[in-house]
């Protein structure tokens, strides 16, 4: 048990840090190229790693590799969710520090939380309700709606995480012997889509400075997809809530990855509201896991 919560927490950090070197290169590029532009790159480059995980897949050659899933339909449409929410944090990143929007993404276990009640069935118990009014307190502590510095473009990062919360929940949808690169596949392929017909629709198109851009968008793609496929195999080698504490790391890599590329230090601007954020995230993940235990009993 030791070694696969070693290795789960191995793969999460190797997951985060891949997608917080996504981050950086979206938010180089971002002065360029417009986000739905680079919403385009980032899947289909992510399409990659998908592949790859797919040919090694155990899952896939079970179900004899089929291509086509069930709610295949229902795959493509959560494209939609997902160009959504990559709009929201590709437009956050030109006008936010790198850091503050990481930090802002941290919401999602509280979006998860309250989507979990209408789309899944879930009760809001009483430490839900302490959970959520926490990390509400945090996301207060940073936007300072009170202060002459509040702009609404702090709500972007907020909106990316309710998006990327409501992907995550609905790919509980599908059954559990879907191979979790199909699921990735088709998220990623429904998304190109709808960043295509974005492009297209409002001439969201700008033409490439230099090959070096296009090896930062290839990169990008690369490590965004991989990210996500540690982050997801991390999370079956061990339960959340003994992984979870160490995702919190994300804050730290991204204060640091923030300073080194974009001389950001946006300390003062992150705490104390991120302590809010995160204590309302562990009271999640604690709780989720105290539930687990109590039911594995009871079997």
């Amino acid at each position: 048990m030791k070694n696969n919560l070693f290795l789960a927490v191995i793969l999460s950090l190797s997951g985060l840090f891949l997608l917080d070197c996504m981050g950086i290169a979206i938010k180089y590029l971002r002065n360029d190229y417009p986000a739905a532009q680079l919403s385009v790159f980032r899947n289909l480059f992510g399409m990659i790693p998908c592949f790859i995980a797919l040919y090694f897949s155990q899952d896939w050659y079970a179900s004899g590799k089929k291509i086509i899933i069930k709610k295949w339909k229902f795959g493509l449409l959560r494209g939609l969710i997902m160009t959504f929410a990559q709009l929201c944090l590709y437009t956050s990143y030109l006008y936010l520090p790198y850091a503050l929007v990481a930090t802002m993404e941290y919401t999602g276990p509280m979006m998860i939380t309250l989507l979990a009640i209408p789309l899944l069935g879930e009760k809001f118990g009483w430490y839900k309700s302490l959970a959520v009014f926490i990390g509400f307190i945090g996301i207060i502590f940073i936007m300072e709606p009170w202060s002459e510095s509040f702009n609404l473009y702090l709500l972007l990062p907020v909106m990316a995480a309710f998006g990327y919360s409501l992907a995550r929940v609905t790919a509980l949808n599908f059954s559990n012997d879907t191979p979790v690169p199909l699921i990735n596949l088709y998220a990623n392929i429904g998304t190109v889509i709808c960043s295509l017909i974005l492009v297209i629709s409002f001439d969201m198109w700008t033409s490439f400075k230099s090959s070096y851009d296009i090896l930062i968008l290839l990169i990008m793609g690369i490590c965004g997809g991989t990210g996500v496929l540690l982050l997801i195999y991390g999370s079956r080698k061990a339960e959340l809530s003994k992984i979870m504490p160490f995702d919190y790391l994300e804050i730290f890599f991204a204060l640091i990855l923030g300073w080194i590329f974009f001389k950001e230090w946006p300390v003062d601007q992150i705490f104390p509201g991120a302590l809010f954020i995160v204590g309302g995230g562990i009271i999640i993940y604690l709780r989720q896991n105290y539930y687990n235990k109590q039911r594995d009993r009871k079997v």
